[in-house]
């Protein structure tokens, strides 16, 4: 029974990641690494040009005119499904509009499987939205126990972290204080949003100082601008919205001198009752169904994407497939109904396939690759063009016309392929089982 056990720990402890061959066809410019940045409670209706704010009673809001955060490719209408941030959050991450905080904790459910599958690191800076599933999505996560501005208590959770990255973020933890102290009304605020940006800032420069061939996913989560609008009303909420503008900046030219993707977005927005309102809300039945409430600003910055304002209506479960088509990664979410927006300024096409095919890219009769994995990434594709697309062996054979007005995505498996590895662990699993209970019912006989 001892060793029935150890072979069972060894195949547990097994990777069970494909292997993966990625292949870029052309001379195209692909991000790095990436920084997820959500702003709680930060509606696009406050910021946004072609948007007004408006109160529950009718009344026009303040807005605010600063322009950093405007840069790259933008979704001018894009709506969270639910204004609640834990759901918010687990939308954002899975892709899934009804998801919630469990989801978060499913097999394959988050960019952060996919993410880690392919060689990334996931990082995190987060005053809000640090449940207990998407602290345990991270390599390592700085994050606020409470939510209180008055009385910030943070901490650090760690189990894969980069060299020197617990010993930073417990030095940014201990830094807090003097961010929070001689400071009082929206400044208060403002300080606790301005040390989670510069404290995830020194973290992207640590890993491009002392890891640069380190992949990474950082997510990103200040809680002072959600507060703000709870506690302190309408006109500090805008003015809470143009210190970021002005804080956020350094952080966005690391990611773009850096070749580093930039997602900033939201969790949900902010509504108010009447102009000049001290409180504002979100999830409440009062303040659930405004616009205010449920618009979000998406802008994308990264090297394979253009400077555009982008039209038409999506949602929040189109973010995380657009961040794994920035990166080049496939949409393998088990639970997604998302879509990628298409802002990539190439197509990329994500085989699986039996490893004992080989599978080829064909244009105009003309071979361009061919590989054989199980997981295969044929990038930096020209849009519009069309392709054909081959698999061979073992007396099967695919073949696959594909117009690429976007990713593209194809499964090459034979019906017979047999057992995955999880199947197969499953299986061995149970057997244990039985084994053990004939074990141990024999050792009550005797």
């Amino acid at each position: 029974m001892k060793k029935v056990l150890i072979i069972l720990l060894l195949l547990l402890t097994l990777n069970t990641a494909s292997a993966v061959s990625e292949i870029t066809l052309n001379d195209v410019k692909r991000p790095q690494s990436a920084i997820l940045f959500i702003v709680d409670g930060f509606g696009s209706s406050y910021y946004y040009p072609e948007l007004t704010p408006t109160a529950i009673d009718g009344s026009e809001l303040n807005k605010t005119g600063g322009l950093n955060l405007t840069f790259g490719t933008r979704v001018v209408n894009i709506k969270t499904p639910h204004p609640v941030t834990g759901i918010a959050h687990s939308v954002i991450v899975t892709g899934y509009s009804e998801a919630n905080e469990e989801t978060v904790g499913y097999p394959d459910a988050t960019i952060y499987d996919i993410t880690r599958q392919h060689g990334f690191v996931n990082l995190a800076v987060m005053e809000k939205g640090d449940f207990s599933n998407m602290r345990n999505e991270q390599d390592i996560i700085l994050f606020a126990e409470n939510n209180s501005i008055d009385k910030p208590l943070v901490s650090i959770q760690a189990k894969n972290a980069p060299s020197g990255i617990y010993e930073l973020m417990f030095d940014w933890k201990m830094k807090l204080p003097g961010y929070m102290n001689s400071t009082s009304g929206a400044g208060k605020y403002s300080a606790y949003n301005k040390w989670a940006i510069d404290a995830a800032h020194a973290v992207v420069k640590e890993m491009i100082k002392n890891h640069p061939s380190q992949k990474f996913l950082l997510t990103v989560n200040i809680g002072g601008i959600d507060s703000g609008g709870h506690n302190l009303g309408d006109d500090d909420y805008v003015k809470l919205i143009e210190d970021l503008d002005r804080d956020f900046y350094p952080l966005y030219r690391t990611a773009s001198d850096n070749n580093i993707a930039l997602f900033f977005t939201a969790d949900h927005g902010m509504s108010f009752a009447v102009k000049n309102a001290r409180r504002g809300g979100h999830s409440s039945e009062k303040y659930s169904s405004k616009q205010e409430s449920l618009r979000i600003p998406l802008v994308i910055l990264s090297p394979n994407t253009g400077h555009a304002v982008l039209g038409g209506e999506y949602g929040q479960e189109d973010i995380a497939p657009t961040l794994l088509s920035v990166l080049d990664l496939p949409d393998n979410l088990q639970y997604a109904d998302g879509k990628a927006i298409n802002v990539k300024n190439y197509a990329s096409i994500f085989v699986k396939a039996d490893s004992k095919y080989t599978v080829s890219l064909w244009n105009s009769g003309r071979k361009l690759s061919e590989s054989s994995d199980s997981e295969l990434i044929f990038a930096g594709l020209p849009l519009n063009a069309s392709y054909t697309l081959k698999a061979k062996g073992s007396g099967s054979a695919f073949e696959e016309q594909v117009s690429l007005d976007s990713d593209k995505q194809f499964n090459f498996n034979s019906a017979n392929s047999g057992l995955n590895t999880r199947s197969i662990v499953a299986i061995i699993l149970i057997l244990a089982v039985i084994i053990g209970g004939i074990f141990v019912i024999k050792r009550i006989q005797d």
